[in-house]
Parts: C-alpha cells; structure tokens; sequence
C-alpha cells in the first residue's frame, strides 16, 4: 500500500513538472509598441490678454500598448514648426494623459519658441512615450498648431508728461510710469519742437495734481533737479528721445538724453561697438535693418553699458541689465530689429 502511494506520488509529480514546463506563460513586449494618439482641443487659438488666467489650450492622449502591463512616461514635447524638434519644450508628465495650458502660459510659449506676436506662427506637439532607458522611446502622431500670441501690456501706475511738444493735452501725452508701484517712475518720452517744457501729472487731465520745476542742474543735454506741485514748467535744453524720471517721493527728477543700438556677437561689430539703430518717430519705436550670425546681442544706450536691456526668461520683454539675446545659427541672416520702449513695456521683436 505504503509502494503504491509513493509511486502516484512520484507521477503527480511528475505531470505537474511536465505540465509547469509546456504550459508557462512567457510574457512577450510588442517589438516597438504602440504609440499613443494624439489630440488637442483646437488647432487654431488667436490669443488675448482678456483671458489671460482661462484654461485655454489642452492636450490629450491615450495610453501606450507595449503587449503587457508597463509603467510609463510620458513627455510632451512642443517645437516651432519646420524645425524637428531639435530643441523642443518639454513637460514631463508621469503617466498623466493630459495637459492643460492657460492662455498666458501659452502665449509665453509661443514667444518663447520663437513665434512674433500679432502673426499667426505654427507650432508642432507630439508625446514621447518611455518605458526604460534600454527600450527606445516611441512618439505618437505630430500635431500642427497655429498661434497668434500676444505682447503682454502691463498698465502701471503712471504720470501723464504734456507740454508744449504735444499741445499740452494730457489725453495725449506719453507717459512715464512705476513699475513696482512705489512712487518711482520713469519712462522714454520724444520731446521735440516748441520750446520744450513740460509737467508731470497724475492723470490724463489737469484736474489732478502736476509737477512742475522747483530747481535744476543742466550737464550738456542732460538735466536733474526737483519739482512741486506749484512750480513752474521742467525742461529739456534740446530736442531728442529722452529718458525722463520721476519720483513723487523725493520730489526729484531728471531728463537723459538717448540714442540706441545693438551690440555683440551676433552683429557686424561684436563685442567691440555698436550697430546704431534709427528712431521712427511716426510709431515711436527704434529700428536696424543688418545681419546676424549666430550669437548674442542686448540693446544699449549713448555707446556704453549704463543704459543697457536685455531679455531674461526669452519673453521678448526686456529688462536693465536682462540676459543676452540668443540668435541661434538657423536665424542668422538679414533681420529688421524693433525696439519699443512704451510706458514701462519695454519690448522687441526681430524679424
């Protein structure tokens, strides 16, 4: 009894090593996987400041198959049109199927990637899929996106300069304005013709309060003194594009006269002199038309480094001191550069 029971041990056993053997389940990973499909909720946006803070634009896809149970990654990737992704912008999602821009942060995008506002541009998303880093990424379907952002137009506290180059009208008058909202402002302002006088004041009228001369100390073009809201007019000793300051805290001023260029790498000149750029006084901007190489450039003021702009986070906003201007080797060529420097919206483009 005790041989028989060891002998149908022996042959369950047996048939359950025989069976493990030819009935294992190999798992088998699809050769290249398949690639997520992916869509957005429009393919077309004109974007605005008035919805700035909306959820506008969205991307969705759906999950890669890898022919079993995978831990994935996902990546969107967002490039300018016609350039293959060489440098794409990147947001690394974990195994979110979604994505979700506001209007703004878009809009940054698109000026960051390169596209110039007011005009329409294209841009080119996908999705990397990643399993591992010995298993080769797989990209879903390119998605074309046209987009028309926006320069962002900050509207800060400002004071109204009218005088007598402009008909003394503060409905039209430019403005010189504080950025960090401390009293302090300034601002680049034309002054040409009649005899160049001029008052701050604290709205686009007269029925506010105005600034006027106190006292003043004139170098050359260039003025300093304090002002009061009973004194007479300010001045400037010459007619030119002026960078005019104003702080209603010390009850100072001052006028200094500018002319503006581009220097560095990337122009004629390098590093070594500037490329004088020519005042429009019909639009109120600065401009060049010449050749850059592949390089840096910043804007600066009267030939040296006092007065100098540049662009830190690629917004095309430029801020005193800001980083250099990158032109990459596929923008080197013949460009029309602009410079406008309104009302504490200090911006280019480059075209």
């Amino acid at each position: 009894m005790k041989n028989i029971f060891k002998i149908l041990l022996l042959c369950l056993v047996s048939i359950g090593i025989f069976s493990c053997e030819n009935d294992e389940i190999k798992t088998v990973m699809s050769s290249k996987g398949e690639a997520p499909a992916l869509t957005a909720s429009k393919t077309s946006y004109v974007l605005t400041a008035t919805t700035a803070n909306d959820t506008t634009v969205a991307f969705t896809w759906n999950r890669s198959n890898y022919g079993f149970q995978a831990a994935v990654r996902y990546t969107l990737q967002i490039a300018k049109a016609g350039t293959s992704f060489a440098a794409p912008k990147e947001i690394s999602l974990g195994n979110t199927v979604q994505f979700k821009y506001t209007t703004a942060d878009f809009n940054q995008l698109a000026i960051i990637l390169g596209l110039k506002p007011n005009a329409v541009g294209q841009l080119e998303v996908r999705v990397k899929s990643n399993i591992a880093d010995a298993v080769a990424d797989i990209y879903s379907n390119v998605l074309s996106v046209s987009v028309t952002p926006y320069i962002v137009v900050i509207n800060y506290p400002s004071l109204w300069v009218a005088g007598d180059f402009q008909g003394w009208n503060p409905v039209t008058a430019p403005k010189i304005s504080s950025r960090n909202s401390n009293g302090i402002y300034e601002g680049y302002v034309n002054i040409v013709g009649g005899t160049r006088q001029f008052k701050y004041t604290s709205q686009p009228d007269w029925n506010g309060t105005s600034y006027g001369w106190a006292s003043s100390t004139t170098t050359g073009s260039d003025v300093t003194g304090t002002f009061s809201s009973s004194g007479g007019n300010l001045f400037v000793p010459e007619d030119g594009y002026y960078l005019l300051k104003g702080n209603t805290n010390s009850n100072t001023w001052s006028a200094t006269k500018t002319t503006w260029g581009i220097i560095g790498d990337a122009t004629a000149n390098g590093w070594n002199g500037d490329v004088p750029m020519v005042y429009d006084a019909t639009k109120n901007v600065w401009k060049v038309t010449t050749t850059l190489k592949a390089g840096a450039l910043k804007f600066r003021a009267n030939g040296a480094w006092g007065l100098n702009l540049g662009d830190t986070g690629a917004d095309l906003s430029l801020e005193y001191d800001g980083d250099n201007i990158t032109i990459p080797a596929n923008l080197a060529g013949t460009h029309t550069i602009t410079l406008d420097l309104k009302a504490g919206n200090y911006t280019y483009t480059i075209e």
